[in-house]
C-alpha cells in the first residue's frame, strides 16, 4: 500500500500571495487545521497551521481557537469572528507559511511515511507526483492502514463456538467437576492474559521496526538533500517577518538529530564545534549565515528541541537580531 492508494485527493490549497484572512477562512469552510501553500503549477511552497494564524505568543487567542471551530462545527457562522485575529497585521500567506512543506511521493510505502511522520514530529505530510499536489495522509489515515495490515493490533484468537449450556447441577462438587473438565481455571484464564501480551509486545516491536527503518531512510535521504536559493530566501523574508513582529529570533531550520554524524551530542553539549556535525539542508543553511549573515552582525545558535523518550529528538538551528 502506498501513498496513493491513502491520500485524500481533495485538498484545499492556497496561494502565497493569499491575505492570512483568505486563508482563515478557507481553513474555517474546510474545517482543516492546516493548508499547503501551492505555486501556480500546484508545486508546494510550505503549510500554514492554525497556530501560524493565532501566533506562537498569543495563548488568550489559542485557548479561543477550540471553542470557535467547536461552535462552526455545530452550524454557527463565526468565520467572521475567526478571521478578526488575522486581519489587523494584513500579512500574506508567504510571510508566515512553515517551508517547505513535509512531502512524500506518490509511491511512498506505509514504513516511509510512518518514518516521515515519527521524524518530522507532524500530523500530516503532503503527497506529490512530478513536484505537483496530489493529496494528503493524515495519521489518521496511515493508522487505519496499519490496522488494516494487522501491523496495530495483535491478531485475534478465532472464536469457537459456546457449547451447550450444561444442565442444572444441584451439588457443588459436581459442579466443580464439570468447570475442570471443561477447561474453566484461574491458570487457564492467565494464560489467555499472558498470550494476549505477549502479542502485543510482538506487534509493538514489528512496529518500532518499521519506525527506526523509515526514520533511518529519511535520515539518508535528507543527508543527501541541497538548500535551494529559492528556499534560503524564503527563509530570510520569513524571518525579516519574525523582526517585524518584535521577536528577536528565528527558526531557521527543523530537522532530526540523527541527521548529524554524532546524533546530536555536539549540539546538545553544547560544543562549539557543532557545525562540523551538520549534513544536507542543515549544514547549507550554517554556512549562508557564515559568509553572508555573520559579517552582518546576526548570530547563530543551535538547539535539541525535544527528547523524545530522554533521547534527543529534533533539533533547531536559530538565527539571532536581539541584543
Amino acid at each position: 500500500m502506498t501513498a496513493r492508494d491513502l491520500m485524500t485527493r481533495s485538498v484545499v490549497m492556497v496561494a502565497p500571495g493569499d491575505p492570512l484572512s483568505k486563508v482563515a477562512r478557507a481553513m474555517l469552510e474546510a474545517r482543516v487545521s492546516a493548508v499547503p501553500v501551492v505555486d501556480e503549477d500546484q508545486r508546494p511552497l510550505g503549510v500554514i497551521s492554525e497556530w501560524d494564524l493565532i501566533g506562537q505568543h498569543a495563548p488568550d487567542r489559542a485557548a479561543q481557537l477550540d471553542h470557535w471551530l467547536s461552535r462552526l462545527a455545530e452550524g454557527q457562522s463565526l468565520a467572521s469572528e475567526y478571521v478578526r485575529i488575522v486581519e489587523p497585521s494584513a500579512r500574506s500567506a508567504a510571510e508566515v507559511m512553515t517551508a517547505p512543506a513535509i512531502t512524500v511521493a506518490a509511491d511512498a510505502d506505509l514504513a516511509e511515511i510512518a518514518g516521515v511522520l515519527a521524524v518530522r514530529r507532524v500530523k500530516r505530510v503532503f503527497v506529490v507526483e512530478d513536484g505537483r499536489l496530489v493529496g494528503v495522509v493524515s495519521r489518521a489515515d496511515l493508522a487505519r492502514a496499519l490496522m488494516m495490515r494487522g501491523e496495530t493490533t495483535p491478531a485475534r484468537r478465532p472464536v469457537e463456538p459456546a457449547p451447550p449450556p450444561p444442565p442444572v447441577e444441584t451439588d457443588v462438587a459436581t459442579r466443580a467437576t464439570a468447570a475442570a473438565a471443561n477447561g474453566v481455571s484461574a491458570a487457564g484464564f492467565r494464560h489467555l492474559v499472558e498470550d494476549h501480551e505477549a502479542a502485543k509486545r510482538d506487534a509493538l516491536r514489528r512496529q518500532h521496526a518499521a519506525r527506526d527503518a523509515a526514520r533511518q531512510k529519511l535520515v539518508e535521504k535528507l543527508a543527501g538533500e541541497r538548500l535551494s536559493e529559492a528556499e534560503w530566501r524564503m527563509t530570510i523574508d520569513n524571518a525579516r517577518g519574525a523582526a517585524e513582529r518584535g521577536e528577536k529570533d528565528f527558526l531557521l531550520i527543523r530537522f532530526p538529530s540523527a541527521l548529524c554524524d554524532d546524533g546530536g551530542r555536539m549540539i546538545n553539549a553544547p560544543d562549539p564545534n557543532w557545525p562540523t556535525s551538520l549534513r544536507g539542508k542543515a549544514a547549507d543553511v550554517y554556512e549562508r549565515w557564515r559568509d553572508e549573515l555573520k559579517p552582518a552582525g546576526f548570530g547563530l545558535v543551535a538547539r535539541i528541541l525535544e527528547f523524545p523518550d530522554g533521547f534527543p529528538g529534533d533539533a533547531g538551528i536559530l538565527l539571532t537580531w536581539g541584543a
